[in-house]
């Protein structure tokens, strides 16, 4: 629960930032499309070539199987080289009772971000939009 609230986290924020900031050059040179051409939301799905989403593939994939695995002597969502909240900064073992509220925390915002993320994709699919008018609509 405690990874896929924070995956959660992660594309709340990605349905939003994309609206107000893009990075400059190229997403794939060799198909002349630039980060500025993906549209947001839903609709970059099938704009991004398949190589992209092969590279993200390959990357989670990598993630999941090396630095961000679960260690079995570890509590739930503590990762080694990871501390606490999931941060590399925070790089020791993660003490259960010291941290349990910011825990705690980070669940109960993991939950809401699963269901606002959930929302969004649904709003996003029924107005057709991820921009200022899917927050308020006419």
């Amino acid at each position: 629960e405690i990874k896929n609230g924070r995956v959660a986290m992660w594309a709340c924020m990605g349905y939003i930032v994309p609206e107000y900031f893009r990075w400059p050059g190229f997403c794939s040179p060799s198909l002349d499309l630039k980060f500025t051409d993906i549209p947001n939301g839903v609709a970059a799905l099938y704009k991004m070539p398949a190589e992209g989403w092969a590279q993200i593939g390959i990357f989670i994939a990598y993630l999941e199987l090396f630095p961000m695995r679960q260690e079995k002597d570890r509590i739930p969502g503590d990762a080694p080289g990871f501390g606490k909240l999931g941060v590399p900064v925070f790089a020791r073992k993660c003490d259960a009772e010291g941290s349990r509220r910011s825990l705690e925390a980070e669940i109960n915002n993991g939950r809401l971000a699963m269901v606002a993320i959930t929302g969004m994709v649904a709003q996003n699919a029924f107005l057709s939009t991820t921009g200022p008018e899917m927050w308020f609509p006419s």
